[in-house]
């Protein structure tokens, strides 16, 4: 590109220089006019500390959503459910401007479909969180960065609308305008989850080793329900140097679901015991809701920014499952009751404060600091009947208090770069058992993290880059709450005594660059003595599980991402990832090795008539995470072909595929050790054949601006705030 200008300005002066005459001067612009110059602006970038993809500098963003971008983002995968992981790793976070949104995080295919991609600037993939991230560790953060505002006025509007074979109906809007200082945008989308889409099939069989005998279940389910999603977001430009922004985030849904099932306790061939059972009056609703504020001071030294940040994130769920028996073969006397019903909510409230400060020291130089505090109260409430008897009833409540403080300092230069910090975090955790059932405990925990990453440059196509991490892991309240839930086959209860875990992490990325192509080759290595995993175990015929800091892990990794463009028309983006993982449980004698690999390919191709194709295919893998069960590779393979219309390309239309040879897809999970094997598969819809329509309006061409720092809570192990 540097060399394309300078000849642009050599062939300038040349022409200023000859043309004496009206004809030269004719002559140089008959020439001039044959002249065409086209540059790519490069669309991933490494920085010490993450991966950016630039998707506007992505032309298919005008007219593709959020989801098919992240297809081409390097280390990124993403399956045909919608499935959003990181280097293989399903732990993640996935935070909209710097702040986590449970939204995207908990359903990424129905938030991310509905978002167009021209309103997204930037796709950040971290993988090693440096020192100003909460110490609570996660395998990857996946940031979306909206397009920030241009002072440009006027209003901006999406609208889409999208169906398919099943008749699952989508709809989705996005608003944007600008009054003086004030940007405003609103987003809204709606999902009807019809009962024909959300047909499963679940097949469990398991083999006992202490009774030598085989539970074999089936069950038919079907669900439906509304989804809503909803986002707003508001600045003010107070003056050139203060900024107050606010984003509220939120999702809500109610479902019913409903079926039957048949369960047999065999002895080879006979049937020691079994029934039929029928779900009824089983429903879930859920909501949550995110509110932040931030003021940004941007002092007169260019560069230094003062931001303060409050969230406040808040969810609840209420689930009712209500199981009746009937059709029992050799009915054992203890089990009397005819009816299981089971009621639980569960409360989550989160305040948080934050100060950051970053302050440029030279053109080289950087340091950032800052301070966190976080109160998180959890709340379960939970009642157990036989028939109408209730035999067990749960009121527990967990809170937890950090306090945080972080210093890093970075190096810029023209070969090396360089980054480092430390983190200490305080925290106590206070456990309540308001119905008695245990007594009340508290635990207080210091924690000092450390981070250092280093990048050289040997040549304009060639960078290294490696780095160091430590994280904190905290079990959430899934894996403490005591309460016993039990059905006829199991029982599960979480440990209030857990502690935190401490996992290590180191990473070595090399990253080619050149004008058609891009990759980029990553190696890490993960380990963790104190890690938190399952204990499984049975008596007889019935299952007992529970949590414990008795998890030793060594997991080596390695991934591939590569972007070749053979011409203007075709793109071809592969991501793989691959490698061993050891796990093992010392205190229960036993341990897992097993291999992982995964990998996805899309192409983009241009046809005739402005028709864009997109094709892609891939195999989902999962990283072994206990001793006891492994995951079986889920595979897909679809197209679209979209066409936009009216000037600028304000009206897209899109008709596509996916799975086009199977109608269904077989989930399976295999346990191979313990006191009892098998496996469990679950078979629903996957084939979808659709189409969507998309109009934009107006002339407002970016989304509201945004505090350069924000609140970032990278949660908890054992719970996702959904």
């Amino acid at each position: 590109m540097k060399q394309t200008i300078m000849t642009i300005a050599a062939l300038c002066v040349m022409m200023a220089a000859t043309a004496q005459t009206p004809e030269d001067s004719a002559r140089w612009e008959i020439l001039l006019k044959q002249v065409s110059v086209t540059a790519q602006k490069p669309l991933v970038k490494q920085q010490i500390d993450r991966t950016i993809y630039d998707v506007q500098a992505d032309e298919e963003s005008k007219s593709n959503t959020t989801l098919d971008m992240l297809r081409k983002v390097p280390y990124l995968s993403v399956d045909a459910d919608g499935n959003v992981k990181i280097k293989g790793s399903g732990n993640i976070r996935i935070y909209r401007d710097g702040q986590l949104n449970n939204s995207m995080t908990s359903n990424p295919k129905q938030v991310l479909s509905a978002i167009p991609a021209s309103m997204v600037e930037r796709i950040e993939v971290i993988t090693e969180p440096g020192a100003r991230y909460d110490a609570e560790g996660v395998d990857g953060i996946l940031n979306i960065v909206m397009k920030k505002n241009h002072s440009l006025n006027g209003i901006l509007g999406t609208v889409t609308v999208q169906t398919d074979n099943q008749g699952e109906p989508v709809g989705s809007i996005y608003l944007g305008t600008k009054f003086g200082k004030l940007d405003l945008s609103l987003n809204y989308s709606i999902v009807d989850l019809l009962e024909s889409h959300n047909e499963r099939n679940q097949v469990q069989n398991l083999h006992y080793l202490d009774s030598g005998n085989d539970m074999m279940f089936d069950t038919n389910m079907k669900l439906h329900g509304l989804y809503h999603i909803i986002g707003f977001d508001a600045s003010y430009g107070i003056d050139s140097l203060n900024l107050i922004s606010l984003s509220l985030n939120g999702q809500a849904y109610g479902i019913k679901f409903g079926g039957d099932a048949t369960m047999n306790m065999m002895n080879g061939n006979d049937v020691l015991w079994g029934y039929r059972e029928n779900y009824d009056n089983s429903r879930q609703s859920f909501y949550n809701f995110d509110g932040k504020v931030d003021y940004q001071h941007l002092t007169h030294r260019p560069g230094e920014i003062v931001t303060l940040s409050y969230l406040l994130s808040t969810s609840d769920t209420h689930d009712q499952t209500g199981e009746y028996y009937y059709g029992w073969t050799n009915r054992p006397d203890y089990y009397s009751f005819d009816r299981y019903f089971r009621d639980d909510d569960g409360m989550f409230v989160e305040h948080t404060f934050q100060l950051d400060w970053e302050r440029p020291l030279s053109q080289q130089h950087a340091i950032n600091a800052g301070a966190k505090y976080i109160n998180r109260s959890n709340q379960s409430e939970g009642q157990q009947f036989h028939d109408n008897d209730m035999f067990a009833s749960n009121d527990f409540s967990h809170i937890t208090n950090v306090a945080a403080l972080y210093g890093e300092y970075r190096y810029t230069g023209k070969k090396w770069s360089a980054s480092a910090g430390l983190r200490y975090e305080y925290a106590r955790l206070k456990a309540k058992f308001r119905d008695g059932s245990a007594d009340d405990y508290s635990s207080d925990l210091s924690d000092l993290v450390p981070f250092a990453a280093v990048s050289y440059r040997l040549n304009d196509a060639n960078t290294f880059r490696f780095n160091y991490s430590s994280r904190v892991e905290r079990p959430g309240i899934s894996y403490l709450n005591p309460f016993r839930h039990e059905d006829m086959l199991q029982v599960t209860e979480g440990n209030p005594y857990l502690k935190s875990s401490r996992p290590h992490r180191l990473s070595l990325t090399h990253t080619y660059l050149s004008s058609k192509l891009m990759t980029s080759l990553s190696v890490q290595w993960a380990t963790g003595n104190d890690g938190i995993g399952a204990i499984i175990s049975s008596d007889g015929d019935r299952i007992y599980a529970t949590y414990g800091n008795i998890q030793m892990y060594n997991i080596l990794s390695s991934n591939l991402y590569a972007r070749w463009q053979p011409s203007a028309a075709t793109n071809l983006t592969l991501n793989m990832g691959a490698g061993p993982a050891f796990i093992k449980n010392p205190s229960i004698g036993l341990k897992q090795n097993r291999w992982y690999w995964e990998g996805s390919l899309v192409l983009s191709q241009k046809i005739w008539w402005k028709i864009l194709l997109n094709a892609n295919c891939g195999r989902s893998d999962e990283l072994v995470s206990d001793v006891y069960q492994h995951l079986g590779p889920l595979y897909w393979f679809g197209f679209n072909l979209q066409r936009s219309f009216l000037p600028e390309d304000r009206l897209t239309v899109r008709v596509g595929v996916s799975h086009p040879f199977s109608k269904y897809q077989n989930f399976r999970q295999y346990t191979t050790q313990g006191d009892y094997t098998g496996y469990f598969r679950q078979k629903s819809v996957q084939q979808w054949i659709g189409g969507s329509i998309s109009y934009r309006f107006g002339n407002l061409r970016s989304s509201v601006r945004k505090a350069n720092k924000t609140i970032e809570n990278d949660d908890l192990v054992g719970q996702k705030k959904q």
